[in-house]
C-alpha cells in the first residue's frame, strides 16, 4: 500500500456486529487479549451498567492496601493489649510495694511508739501463759506522785507538788483480768486504805500498813503484796501518771458525762456547776478520778459531803473508764484521733519489761471495740477497822472478799478434768467413781505447801471453802513444800468420796493422792500456790448484789443462805450524785444550766 492509496472500506476489515450475518463463512473467534494498563478505559467512560470500569491492577492495589490496613490494625490492637497488660502489672506491683511500705511503716510506727514507753523490771510477776486464749491479769496503777510538777506553778496550783503530796502512793489500784476467749475485761478495784501485811523490811513500810504505801518503794513490792495477801497472780503491770490521764482525755477531744447535780472538791479543784450531759476536758476528768472529799448540791440547795471517800471515787473512776472506752470506740475509724490518743498516752505510761510490743499489739487487737457490757467492774468487799495505833483503815470482809477473789481467779479457767488418783509413791490412774457428798459432810484440813511459808494462802483457801459449804479444820503450813506445780488432795481408805467432792470444786492443777496413814473421811488439801482456785456457786458482793447470796452445794438437799452484814461495804449501790457516761443530745437526768468552772488548789 502506498501512502496516497485510499483506505479500504470499514466493512472489509471490521467484522460485523452479528457474526451470523457475515457474508460468506463466519469469522473465526479471536483469542482473548491480555489487559494492560494502557488498555484501561478513561475514567469518564462507563460500561453498560453505569459502573466505573476497573482494571485488574486496580483490584490488586486495593487488595494490597486492605491487607496493609488489616496488619496495621492488628498491630495496633496487639500493642493496645500489651500496654494494658503492662499497666496492670505495674499497678499490681505498685499495690504490693505500697502494702509492703504500709506494713513496714505500721511496724516502724508501733516500734517507735513502744520505745517511748518507760519499762520497769519486777521479779514477782508471774509469767503469762503462751496460749493466746488463756486469761491473764494486769495490775493497773494511777500514781499520785507529784515529781513531774517541779516548779510549774500552774500544775502545782491544780495538783499540789512533791512537798505537800508526801512521796508516791498508788492513787488508783486495780487488777484487770483479761479473758480473750470471751472478750471480757473484769476490773477489781482495791481501796487504797486496805490494811495488809506488806512483806519484806523496807524502811518502815513493810509489816501492817495501807496497801497504797507498798507503791512508795516501786511496783514490785505492791505486786508482791497483792499476790501474797490477796492470792491474785499478777502477769503484767501498767501505770499512768496524772498528766497522762489529762492528756489522753484532751487528745480524744474530751469525754461526755452526765452530772445529775453540781459537785465540788476543794482538795482537787473540782468545781462543776453545770448539770446534764456535757463534754469534760482533761483537767476536770483528772479531778473527778482523784476526788476523795466530794461535796454535792442536795435537793434542798445545800452543799453536802458524800462521806464515802475512796468508795465514791472508785465509782467515778469506773464511770471515767467507760466514758473513755465509748469515746475511743467512736474514734476508732479516725486515724488522726487514735494517733493523737496514742501519742498522748505513751509518754505517761510505765509498763513491765516482759510486756512486749507484740503482746501489747495483740491485746489492743483482741479487745479493740470492747463493748461496755463486756467491761465488768467490782470493788473488794471491806469493813472499817481501827488499828492499835488509832488509824482508821479498811480490812477485807471475810469470807465475802475471798469469795470474790475466788470467782475473779476462776474467770476463763476451764472446769476440772477427770481426777487422777495416786497412791503415795505409785502411778496415777483415772478414777471412774463420780459419787459426791454434800459439802457440809466433807471435812478439809488446809495446809500451805507453797515455797512461801509466810503467806496467808492456806487461810485464803480455807475461808473460800467455808463459804462454799465445806467444813474446814486445821489451817497451817505443810511439813514441807511441794516440789511440783500441782496442789494435792490427800485422802485415807474411807475418804475417797470426800476427796472427789472437794476436787469437783477446785480449778487449776490438783492431784488426788491416796494416803493410807489418814483415817476417817477427813481429807487434807495441800495448796502449792495461787494457781489453785476454789469455784464457788455464788459470789456475794458482785455488782447488783442486794446483800443476800444463796449458796447451793453439790448435795441435792442442802441450801445455805449467807446474809452480808450491814457493816460490809461492797460498793454496789451507785451514788445518785456521781456522774456517768452519756451521749450528747441523748436523754439525761438533768438539763444544763450554768457553765463549768475549774478552780481551787490540790492539797492532797
Amino acid at each position: 500500500m502506498t501512502p496516497d492509496a485510499p483506505e479500504p472500506p470499514e466493512s472489509a476489515t471490521t467484522p460485523p456486529d452479528d457474526p451470523g450475518k457475515a457474508s460468506g463463512e463466519a469469522a473465526a473467534p479471536e483469542p482473548p487479549q491480555a489487559v494492560t494498563a494502557d488498555d484501561a478505559p478513561p475514567p469518564g467512560d462507563l460500561d453498560a451498567s453505569g459502573a466505573a470500569a476497573r482494571s485488574r491492577a486496580d483490584l490488586q492495589a486495593e487488595l494490597r492496601q486492605a491487607h496493609k490496613a488489616e496488619q496495621k490494625a492488628a498491630r495496633k490492637e496487639a500493642k493496645h493489649k500489651h500496654r494494658w497488660r503492662r499497666r496492670s502489672i505495674w499497678a499490681l506491683c505498685t499495690i504490693v510495694v505500697l502494702a509492703g511500705v504500709g506494713i513496714g511503716g505500721l511496724y516502724l510506727y508501733a516500734q517507735y511508739r513502744y520505745d517511748q514507753i518507760k519499762k520497769i523490771h519486777s521479779r514477782h510477776l508471774v509469767t503469762q501463759s503462751a496460749d493466746p486464749l488463756k486469761p491473764f491479769n494486769v495490775l493497773l496503777v494511777g500514781s499520785d506522785s507529784r515529781a513531774f510538777v517541779g516548779n510549774n506553778s500552774t500544775l502545782s496550783n491544780e495538783l499540789g507538788n512533791e512537798g505537800n503530796a508526801g512521796g508516791q502512793r498508788s492513787d488508783v489500784t486495780m487488777v484487770a483480768r483479761f479473758n480473750p476467749a470471751a472478750k471480757t475485761v473484769t476490773v477489781l478495784s482495791i481501796p487504797r486504805d486496805l490494811w495488809v501485811d506488806i512483806p519484806g523490811n523496807d524502811n518502815g513500810i513493810s509489816g501492817m500498813n495501807r496497801i497504797n504505801a507498798a507503791y512508795d518503794s516501786g511496783p514490785d513490792l505492791l505486786i508482791q503484796t497483792i499476790e501474797k495477801d490477796l492470792g491474785i497472780q499478777i502477769n503484767h503491770y501498767i501505770a499512768v501518771d496524772f498528766p497522762g490521764f489529762s492528756d489522753m482525755v484532751n487528745a480524744l477531744g474530751g469525754i461526755t458525762m452526765d452530772f445529775p447535780t453540781a459537785i465540788k472538791d476543794t482538795y482537787t479543784g473540782l468545781d462543776v456547776t453545770q448539770t446534764g450531759c456535757q463534754t469534760v476536758n482533761g483537767v476536770v476528768a483528772l479531778q473527778l478520778v482523784r476526788s476523795r472529799h466530794l461535796f454535792y448540791m442536795n435537793s434542798n440547795g445545800y452543799w453536802e459531803g458524800d462521806g464515802l471517800s475512796d468508795f465514791s471515787r472508785i465509782q467515778r473512776q469506773d464511770a471515767f473508764f467507760r466514758a473513755v472506752l465509748a469515746k475511743v470506740n467512736a474514734s476508732i475509724t479516725d486515724p488522726f484521733a487514735i494517733n493523737s490518743f496514742i501519742g498522748a498516752s505513751v509518754g505517761h505510761l510505765t509498763i513491765d519489761d516482759t510486756l512486749t510490743e507484740s503482746e501489747l499489739f495483740h491485746i489492743a487487737e483482741d479487745f479493740r471495740g470492747l463493748q461496755s457490757s463486756h467491761l465488768i467492774t467490782e470493788t473488794l468487799p471491806v469493813t472499817s477497822f481501827v488499828t492499835d495505833g488509832g488509824a482508821d483503815v479498811l480490812q477485807m470482809a471475810q469470807p465475802y472478799a475471798l469469795s470474790m477473789i475466788g470467782a475473779f481467779n476462776a474467770i476463763g479457767v476451764p472446769p476440772p478434768a477427770t481426777p487422777v488418783v495416786h497412791a503415795k509413791g505409785g502411778k496415777g490412774t483415772p478414777t471412774t467413781t463420780t459419787t459426791t457428798l454434800p459439802h457440809g459432810k466433807v471435812n478439809v484440813d488446809v495446809l500451805n505447801a507453797s515455797s512461801d511459808q509466810a503467806s496467808a494462802l492456806a487461810g485464803l483457801v480455807s475461808a473460800t471453802l467455808r463459804l462454799d459449804g465445806f467444813t474446814t479444820g486445821e489451817v497451817a503450813n505443810a511439813s514441807s513444800p511441794l516440789s511440783g506445780t500441782s496442789s494435792e488432795i490427800l485422802y485415807g481408805p474411807a475418804g475417797l468420796q470426800s476427796a472427789q467432792t472437794l476436787n469437783a470444786e477446785l480449778r487449776g492443777p490438783v492431784t488426788m493422792v491416796a494416803d493410807p496413814s489418814l483415817s476417817g473421811t477427813t481429807v487434807q488439801l495441800l495448796v502449792e500456790g495461787t494457781s489453785l482456785i476454789v469455784s464457788t456457786p455464788s459470789n456475794p458482793g458482785h455488782a447488783g448484789n442486794t446483800g443476800t447470796a444463796t449458796t447451793v452445794p453439790t448435795g441435792p438437799t442442802t441450801t445455805t443462805t449467807t446474809t452480808i452484814p450491814p457493816d460490809v461495804y461492797t460498793n454496789t449501790q451507785k451514788e445518785p450524785w456521781n456522774p456517768f457516761p452519756c451521749t450528747l443530745g441523748g436523754t439525761t437526768q438533768a438539763s444544763p444550766k450554768t457553765p463549768t468552772t475549774v478552780k481551787g488548789k490540790s492539797k492532797k
